[in-house]
């Protein structure tokens, strides 16, 4: 009987450290991925911040494009009547130069 109540003991024990060790890697996987979590969430706002910069040159680029879109019309319209008349326009044409 006594064999037994100590046997019991010494398997509790070792249940409970066995337990115990299981339950701190539990905590430690845990930790880590609250920090993966938190690097990940500073990641995406960091890339949310990017993102609203280049939208905004992205803006800025298609602005200058349709500007010198309609520049170039300008020009080409104005070598049509020159090829048509045989003249160079008078008045230079309001062209932006340099480009903005």
């Amino acid at each position: 009987m006594l064999r037994g109540i100590l046997a019991f003991i010494v398997l509790a024990a070792i249940a409970g450290a066995l337990g115990y060790k299981w339950y701190q890697q539990q905590i430690e996987i845990q930790q880590r991925q609250q920090q993966q979590i938190a690097d990940m969430d500073q990641q995406i706002k960091k890339m949310q911040s990017e993102n609203e910069t280049l939208k905004t040159q992205l803006a800025k680029v298609q602005d200058e494009q349709g500007r010198l879109a309609i520049a170039n019309e300008m020009l080409t319209k104005a070598i049509e009547q020159s090829k048509i008349t045989g003249k160079v326009a008078e008045k230079p044409l309001n062209l932006p130069y340099p480009p903005k």
